[in-house]
């Protein structure tokens, strides 16, 4: 009998995370549920923690192979999943004992594509909604598509939804970019399905790791990740111009406003050359915004990203607050 729904759990270094996340994969209320995690080349105890938990459930396949970053263990991941359904649960993350099954029930009643739930904040002191998520999911909607829902393009993010494997196999769908790697996949998922469904539970919690290796949203001061950050926005805004260009206006506000502000923070931190690779990507991307949608940003705003492709880059350190602690 095949399985009803694959979750995907890529792993790497996350010893002090990996068993509460295969616990939470375990204990959901979904029958038939495959679980194959993708050891990407560990060299804490991760990949033993898996094994000892793959003994004690079948439901657990353990696939090892050298490191090669994240896009790749969850491609390798997706191609050996056998499910109805795709799910995709990073290994320092838990999942609801519902989520999963919310997520597959209105696929079956629906015929949508594609699900997305809502997510929490978590670390030791507890949990808290994700500010970039409260609208979108404030009220579910059946049927939905991000070409008239437009609050979706902020639903980037690859673990908090549930796929129809014949669409993520009919549309080709695969991960590419070594970090930041799921909003040019999700937003190109989110264009091309014929419908999808947002629901209001709670499905997910992201963590802030308080032990070990910092994920790599904690490290996003980091200049190779900030780079990549801003990569990651270059790619989706192709993905966006091509595939579904009225979508243009409301995610590259979205960007001006969020992204692109946040990597400049960045600047009170490095000099100018070490963030070049930034800051070019960055000026490519505003360079690219039609004037109509950056002449509608705020005056704030506006005046930041006109500093930025002017490059006056120190002016931009006097117009954009520090990162909190710096």
């Amino acid at each position: 009998m095949l399985p009803t729904l694959s979750v995907i759990v890529p792993v790497f270094n996350v010893e002090h995370y990996i068993s509460p996340c295969l616990e939470s994969l375990l204990n959901q209320d979904l029958s038939n549920v495959e679980i194959i995690v993708v050891d990407d080349g560990s060299t804490d105890l991760s990949g033993a923690i898996a094994e000892g938990w793959r003994r004690k459930d079948d439901r657990i396949n353990i696939i090892s192979q050298s490191n090669a970053g994240l896009s790749a263990a969850r491609n390798a991941g997706f191609r050996a999943a056998r499910g109805k359904y795709l799910a995709f649960c990073d290994s320092d993350d838990v999942v609801t004992p519902t989520g999963y099954r919310h997520l597959v029930e209105t696929l079956e009643a629906t015929g949508s594509d594609m699900a997305s739930g809502d997510v929490r904040r978590m670390d030791s002191s507890g949990v808290r909604p994700h500010s970039g998520y409260e609208d979108v999911f404030a009220q579910g909607r059946r049927r939905t598509h991000i070409r008239h829902d437009v609050s979706l393009v902020r639903d980037r993010m690859a673990w908090n939804k549930v796929f129809r494997r014949s669409f993520w196999d009919t549309k080709n769908l695969a991960f590419s970019l070594p970090a930041y790697e799921d909003a040019p996949v999700m937003i190109r998922a989110h264009i091309e399905a014929s419908a999808v469904d947002v629901l209001p539970e709670i499905i997910y919690y992201w963590r802030i790791r308080e032990v070990g290796p910092p994920s790599i949203t904690q490290r996003m001061r980091e200049p190779d990740n900030v780079a990549a950050c801003m990569r990651s926005v270059v790619e989706t805004f192709g993905v966006i111009t091509a595939l579904a260009p009225e979508l243009v206006a409301s995610y590259a506000t979205d960007m001006c406003r969020r992204d692109v502000r946040n990597a400049l923070r960045s600047l009170h931190l490095h000099d100018d050359a070490t963030l070049s690779d930034a800051v070019r990507l960055a000026q490519s991307f505003v360079r690219s915004v039609p004037t109509d949608v950056l002449q509608a940003l705020p005056q704030q705003d506006r005046h930041l990203m006109e500093l930025l492709v002017r490059n006056e880059l120190q002016q931009v350190r006097d117009h954009v607050d520090p990162p909190p602690g710096s």
